[in-house]
């Protein structure tokens, strides 16, 4: 009986002291979650918005039932207008102490609500997208989409805390640093695609161009491919005519010889009975060239007003002490992510722009950790420019 007795007892617990503590991401995670479920403590009255340009889906709930529905139709910078007087009947009716709105970021229709909801007192918190499409699966099993539904999504993640820091910029100034710089950056994007249409385009209408420029993006390239016309129309212009119209296309100063050398080559392209492309895509070239140096042009301008707020931050003079760096790409930075003293850590920052490296395996296998590519494009962009 004894011997059965010691087989079926309990082996000896371990001791806590061999527990590993919390690492401190997961702490600063915890700390996170308590500021966000603060906001929530009374009897709060939670507010689901799924926004539009005119048709707003709301959805009002308090513990997790639903209170009601509504569809609103107003703009969303007359939200808050419209809202209140619900709020307040609600609010009254169930013995509800505060509120607090949740609402996906969609378009620009977000900052106009959540100015309106400024003005008006209102407290409202910014769902991340990927969150309300997961949620949205695991609630029903199905990636279906209503908009009154997404409202009492909205509302569930709210109560579960799980919804993001994201608020307006505090100021003017630093609202217009973030347009700045996202403005720049999409510039420099399709500045960069126009000089690889450019090359693209040159190499199927004359491969021979690479050995007389070395870049097609310099002065005396871009001045020949915004003259450019058809080849049957060039192969009748002389040396000295076609030097002149070169020269109408640039503000700066061009090798002749290059460009007589240039009426050559297509000259003898033109001769050849194989070429196709010598009539249609001397426009598409001259396009794509007054398309670069327009997008450049925006970007000096735009560089410029950048670098003149940038200026005015006391975040400048610790950026800018880092070596090695750009004043512009950290205008960039300081642009897109805002004020640096709302993170509790760098690794925020670096999650912001979607650079943390993300681990993968299970049990024994390990897989190859990479990126996780899930923040703000721009914002990497910039931080690899440096």
């Amino acid at each position: 009986m004894s011997k059965h007795t010691s087989v079926l007892a309990s082996p000896e617990e371990p001791s806590i002291d061999l527990l590993l503590p919390p690492t401190r991401g997961s702490l600063r995670q915890q700390e996170k979650q308590r500021r966000r479920l603060a906001q929530l403590e009374g009897k709060p009255l939670i507010v689901g918005l799924d926004l539009a340009k005119e048709k707003q889906a709301v959805s009002f709930t308090h513990g997790g039932e639903t209170l009601g529905r509504k569809r609103i139709n107003c703009p969303s910078q007359q939200l808050a207008g419209a809202l209140q007087p619900i709020i307040q009947g609600l609010c009254k009716r169930h013995g509800l102490d505060h509120v607090l709105i949740g609402m996906e970021p969609a378009s620009y229709f977000w900052e106009l609500a959540a100015e309106s909801f400024e003005a008006a007192g209102l407290k409202y918190v910014v769902l991340h997208t990927l969150a309300v499409k997961r949620e949205r699966e695991a609630t029903r099993y199905t990636p279906e989409k209503m908009d009154p539904r997404d409202a009492d999504l909205a509302c569930i993640l709210v109560k579960d805390g799980k919804f993001t820091q994201a608020q307006l910029p505090k100021c003017a100034e630093r609202a217009a640093m973030d347009a700045h710089a996202r403005e720049y950056m999409l510039l420099r994007a399709r500045s960069a695609a126009e000089l690889a249409r450019l090359k693209s385009l040159w190499g199927r209408l004359l491969p021979e161009f690479e050995e007389l420029f070395k870049e097609c993006d310099r002065v005396n390239a871009l001045a020949i491919a915004r003259a450019l016309l058809p080849f049957s129309e060039m192969a009748a212009l002389s040396a000295s005519q076609w030097v002149e119209r070169v020269k109408a296309h640039t503000d700066g100063r061009v090798l002749t010889g290059a460009a007589a050398r240039f009426l050559e080559v297509v000259k003898a392209a033109h001769a050849s009975p194989h070429r196709r492309s010598g009539e249609g895509m001397p426009l598409r070239i001259r396009m794509a060239a007054e398309r670069r140096q327009m997008l450049e042009r925006q970007k000096a301008v735009v560089a410029e007003q950048l670098l003149a707020r940038y200026s005015g931050f006391e975040e400048s003079v610790l950026l800018d002490s880092i070596p090695g760096s750009s004043p512009l790409y950290n205008a960039i930075t300081l642009g897109l992510v805002g004020d640096f003293r709302e993170y509790d850590s760098s690794r925020a920052v670096v999650k912001l722009a979607g650079s943390e490296v993300n681990e993968y395996g299970s049990g024994e296998w390990r897989g190859r950790s990479r990126i996780s590519h899930r923040g703000r494009a721009p914002l990497r962009a910039a931080t690899y420019q440096q």
